[in-house]
């Protein structure tokens, strides 16, 4: 070999072995923050200060360095992944259309903000905790690992899943005290037996439950037979998520497994998955009468928010039970739906600014809550200010409500857009009538789809798009959809990968 060769192969070595050693960082990153992400509600509440004795509606300060850890995983995270696509020279597979209107979403916001008279500070706070789940998107993409390299992690997250369902279903049958062995302060969900595993809230076990409940019905459904024990895990799983009662999650889980069963074609795993989902969770309700009680309820709330809307109340003819001057009035109604009342006031805020809402991180969210825990009174919100109805939470927890006051409908179209572009790919992976049903694509492929689909939908009902734990698992899952069908392995239809403007697939390192 030439001296000259030998003086270009130098540089090239080193950058292959520094491509190498970001990998392993990448691997490695990845799985501290999903381990931290499934963990910190707990290890926040085992360090938190006990001044009181746990019960329920029980608070005490939470220490706040598992956040800090987490957000200084986050920007490392960001950093390694712009080396790495640096050093691979890889930055034209980043000029796809969902890239580029994720940098226009981002634009848009960040002119509300403005318009809004958000402060810069605001504003970045705000669009990364709208956005940070997406850095997970982004290392995927610069890790681009084979499958047989993912296996692991996922099995990883797997076991994770298995010790926080065996804790829910004791939580099930104990009650109270499984929850004061685990040392939670707060017992508002033990009283109803609603499980929560080692998660703050039932909502939130039961949104990573559902996401590995629809994991496993698109391998099922990518395969001719499923041996028996993975349908034992299914049930396993599936009794773990009825123990949450979490009505979002059980209706979002049916609608991803619906979307499953209409791309793959096959519908006997799927009627089989919702059947056992469903009969469980109406099982709970059968043996659990607090449960009835709680879902009466919230259905009487419902009705009795569209009778009497928010800003009606306390009238002479009628007003909600619980009011002061409940004993007055010729009618009282039950206590109303607070999300439908949250929505009532958020589209008279929208009438007055509909195109670009009233600014990142003032209205509803983490960071509007974190910046002034009095938002509400902000005198643009209304009369008095937002009302909140007496709820302990200062937040609004319907995602869709916060992200459109926020930013407005333009805003809210180009998320829209944004989430419609992540997906396109790999929904023309799953769905390809010319293929043959025996020849199904790979099971990523029905699993982010569904996970998508499952996302958007428990965002009018929570925060899910936006809060600590359920951004880094959807784009966990959508990343390795988008990965794969780089490299080819998703069976996708003529056209998906010039869309993609993705190049020629490379052993990762």
């Amino acid at each position: 070999m030439s001296d000259q060769a030998l003086s270009a192969a130098a540089p090239a070595g080193r950058l292959a072995r520094a491509s190498r050693l970001l990998d392993y960082l990448l691997f490695g990153l990845l799985g501290v923050l999903l381990v931290e992400v499934l963990f910190e509600p707990w290890v926040q509440n085992l360090l938190a200060s006990r001044t009181a004795p746990p019960g329920a509606g029980s608070t005490a300060p939470l220490p706040e360095w598992p956040k800090t850890l987490k957000n200084t995983l986050y920007l490392i995270l960001f950093g390694v992944t712009v080396v790495k696509f640096t050093v691979a020279r890889r930055w034209r597979e980043l000029r796809t259309p969902a890239d580029l209107v994720l940098v226009l979403l981002g634009l848009v916001m960040l002119v509300a903000g403005l318009v809004g008279h958000s402060s810069p500070g605001l504003i970045g706070d705000g669009l990364f905790v709208y956005f940070r789940g997406v850095l997970v998107f982004y290392a995927w993409r610069a890790l681009r690992p084979t499958w047989s390299q993912v296996t692991p992690f996922l099995w990883g997250a797997g076991v994770i899943l298995a010790v926080n369902t065996a804790v829910a279903i004791v939580q099930m049958i104990v009650g109270t005290p499984s929850y004061q062995a685990l040392r939670w302060l707060d017992l508002t969900w033990s009283r109803t037996y609603r499980a929560q595993g080692l998660f703050d809230h039932p909502n939130h076990l039961g949104h990573v439950l559902a996401i590995a409940l629809l994991g496993l019905l698109a391998w099922f459904a990518s395969r001719d037979r499923t041996p028996a024990r993975w349908w034992v895990l299914f049930g396993f799983f599936a009794l773990a998520l009825s123990a949450t009662q979490s009505r979002e999650s059980a209706a979002g889980f049916v609608a991803g497994a619906l979307l499953i069963g209409g791309l793959r074609r096959r519908w006997r795993p799927t009627v089989a998955a919702v059947l056992a989902v469903g009969l469980l969770f109406l099982a709970q309700l059968a043996i659990r009468p607090s449960n009835r009680a709680e879902l009466q309820r919230r259905l009487a709330g419902v009705f009795s928010a569209i009778e009497v809307p928010s800003g009606q109340e306390g009238t002479d003819d009628y007003c909600v039970a619980g009011n002061e001057n409940a004993a007055d009035c010729a009618k009282v109604v039950p206590q109303r739906e607070i999300r439908l009342l949250y929505a009532q006031q958020g589209l008279r805020l929208l009438w007055h600014s509909p195109l670009l809402g009233y600014g990142v991180g003032q209205f509803g969210g983490i960071v509007a809550e974190k910046n002034d825990p009095d938002w509400n009174l902000d005198p643009r919100f209304g009369r008095g200010g937002f009302d909140m109805h007496d709820s302990p939470q200062q937040q609004v927890d319907t995602f869709w409500l916060h992200l459109t006051v926020e930013v407005g409908l333009i805003g809210l179209a180009a998320y829209l857009l944004w989430q419609f572009l992540l997906i396109r790919p790999l929904l023309r992976a799953a769905w390809n009538p010319a293929r043959p049903r025996s020849a199904p694509a790979h099971p990523v492929a029905y699993w982010a789809a569904a996970t998508l689909l499952f996302g958007v939908l428990v965002a009018f009902l929570s925060p899910a798009l936006e809060d600590p734990l359920f951004p880094p698992l959807l784009f966990t899952v959508l990343g390795l959809g988008w990965v794969l069908l780089a490299r080819g392995e998703l069976a996708a239809g003529s056209g998906t990968q010039d869309e993609m403007q993705v190049v020629q697939p490379q052993p990762t390192g």
